[in-house]
């Protein structure tokens, strides 16, 4: 039961498990779970313009605005040196906080800062009781547990920071929730975003996102342990506006925290539910030409320097996917008794990334080999590089300080295009190529900044849920049973997500079976029924024998392989190993895929 009463002239909430005490003095509202474990949070809270930083005179006024045995409401009346009006509101109930701010008056947001804030020229922020933040966001070195003072991000699309820290991100998108915590003892303290469909125009959330003048605080240890929401003035106000809510939730664990506020999310109508089941054959086993394919471009380079990689694209990777390779490989996985449910074809099949159309120099006849394919009960899956703009007229582009450089979702032009291509893709029609559906690469490079303009005036990742939608709706439209297959754990792109990709296994490690397994474990809270795709999994492992990451495949997933000719494995700072498939391994194959395949059979008896 909530109760909420004064002491010496301080408010004080007390739910289930927590206290939260108002102290006006400190500008804190101080979370308490135990004795030692708390979260100080700021009274002020700030929404930025591009013109200018919101900045108060005064704290904030506290108010009880109702208390009743379910719900303590209060509300915080604060000044603004940009906006008419702004009110903080927190909403306490038995097992959770929600904590939302609203504004009168007119401009275009930068930033919406939650717990921090700027009062007579200095900034006051929020004080941890607690040293580790955990993210849900899967990246290329697996670092999930950051420092309490550390910068760290969930976004659309990478940044110049998420460069620098974490190499860039392992998935597009996972939920919008960072968990505090000390060490691997409750409690767990979750905060996660609460959004609604169309209000996810903001590019990222964010912790210790820092001010230029923070950046140079004399205590460069301490951050300003507060959340924020990056909008790039994105997001237009002219009258009332009302921030995302935040929602603290405790938990027993950091995935049971990040479980819980997924659910929270649905509750809330965050979410489009899905109402399509998933295709059976997306839980085959599956083969996909990449790593074939990068394996003969290393052979034939001259490089010999060890200490860097060459990046894997261009016409050294490309030219090997042709019509007769694909024959072949699926050929020799058939002499060992191999038969994937699905064969992908990866990059690059096609003439312009941007309009795809079958190569003909490399597919004479793309259409007949899919038609053979599918005699052997093969589903065929094409590569589509996201934003790609390739070939693209630059009319069709968004653009980036006014030059044209990305396909634009939002342009009537291009979504024409769209229509056109996806029809050529997946129709069984005269003409068309008949495959069963596209593998959605690149969705990471999703546009940010100030800069960004496109036709419908869209960012964030409601622009990348604009191309994934359109995309999935013409893919339908096309061939009502294809599917389009994303590297996603985003809530928001769910419904839009037919067969989940655990995507490129980069990781510091010499294995990459964590890095599948705890991308799958975040995309199975936000998607419990999808089939996973365990991707390229032998490419990244130097270390573990070939049957061992044979075993942790479906721990993670669907079993995919890379191989069907050559076994490439190359890391920096590493000698590289290319050498043909050895008749052992395509053994290992055929018994685990069978394996894998009589566990499935057993299930759905």
């Amino acid at each position: 039961m909530m109760t909420c009463k004064e002491i010496g002239g301080q408010t004080l909430v007390v739910g289930t498990g927590y206290t939260v005490e108002f102290i006006p003095g400190k500008l804190l509202a101080v979370l308490r779970l135990t004795p030692s474990f708390y979260y100080g949070m700021s009274l002020l809270s700030a929404i930025d313009t591009m013109d200018e930083c919101d900045a108060s005179q005064t704290p904030p006024t506290i108010a009880v605005v109702s208390s009743t045995p379910s719900t303590v409401t209060i509300r915080l009346d604060a000044d603004s040196s940009v906006w008419e009006k702004k009110t903080h509101y927190y909403a306490f109930r038995e097992k959770e906080i929600e904590y939302w701010t609203e504004i009168d008056g007119k401009g275009r947001i930068d930033r919406a800062y939650f717990f921090r804030g700027t009062i007579e020229g200095n900034e006051v922020a929020s004080v941890p009781g607690f040293t580790q933040v955990f993210s849900p966001m899967p990246n290329f070195i697996e670092k999930q547990e950051f420092h309490a003072s550390e910068y760290t991000a969930i976004a659309a699309g990478n940044y110049k920071e998420i460069i620098e820290t974490i190499r860039g991100f392992g998935l597009h998108g996972a939920p919008l929730c960072f968990v505090f915590h000390e060490g691997d003892t409750s409690p767990f303290l979750s905060v996660g975003v609460l959004a609604r469909p169309g209000q996810y125009n903001f590019h990222a959330f964010e912790i210790n996102h820092l001010s230029r003048t923070a950046c140079r605080a004399p205590e460069p240890i301490i951050g300003t342990q507060a959340l924020s929401l990056a909008y790039h003035g994105h997001q237009s106000v002219d009258g009332h506006w009302e921030t995302p809510h935040l929602v603290l939730r405790f938990a027993d664990s950091r995935m049971a925290a990040v479980g819980d506020y997924v659910r929270k999310l649905e509750e809330y109508g965050g979410v489009i539910r899905r109402t399509r089941s998933y295709e059976p054959w997306t839980f085959q086993p599956i083969y996909c030409t990449w790593h074939d394919q990068v394996a003969i471009a290393k052979k034939g380079s001259r490089r010999t320097n060890l200490s860097f990689k060459e990046m894997e694209s261009g016409n050294a990777y490309f030219d090997s996917c042709t019509q007769a390779n694909c024959l072949k490989w699926l050929g020799l996985l058939e002499e060992h008794g191999i038969l994937p449910g699905s064969f992908i074809i990866d990059a690059k099949w096609q003439v312009l990334n941007s309009d795809p159309a079958a190569d003909t120099t490399k597919f004479p006849d793309l259409r007949g080999m899919i038609d053979r394919f599918h005699e052997k009960n093969v589903k065929v899956i094409l590569w589509f590089n996201g934003w790609d703009r390739e070939g693209l007229p630059d009319e069709e582009c968004l653009l980036v300080d006014g030059k044209p450089v990305q396909a634009d979702p939002t342009n009537p032009a291009y979504r024409r295009r769209v229509a056109e291509f996806m029809r050529r893709m997946l129709s069984n029609a005269t003409g068309c190529y008949d495959a069963d559906g596209l593998k959605v690469d690149g969705m990471t490079n999703t546009p940010a900044g100030a800069a960004l303009r496109t036709h419908g005036g869209v960012a964030g990742f409601e622009l990348a849920r604009c191309l994934l939608d359109l995309l999935y709706a013409e893919g339908k439209k096309a061939k009502p049973e294809s599917i389009l297959g994303q590297f996603t754990a985003f809530p928001y792109f769910a419904d839009l997500c037919d067969f989940a990709r655990t995507g490129d296994l980069y990781t510091i490690k010499g294995d990459p079976l964590s890095a599948n397994k705890f991308r799958a474990d975040i995309q199975r809270i936000v998607m419990p029924d999808i089939a996973v795709d365990t991707d390229g999994a032998q490419r990244f492992n130097y270390i573990q024998k070939f049957e061992d990451m044979l075993l942790g495949t479906p721990v993670a997933g669907v079993p995919c392989i890379y191989q069907a000719e050559w076994l490439m494995q190359a890391r920096d700072f590493c000698v590289p190993a290319i050498r043909p498939l050895q008749a052992d391994e395509y053994e290992s194959i055929k018994r685990h895929w069978e394996h894998y395949r009589d566990n499935c059979r057993q299930l759905k008896e």
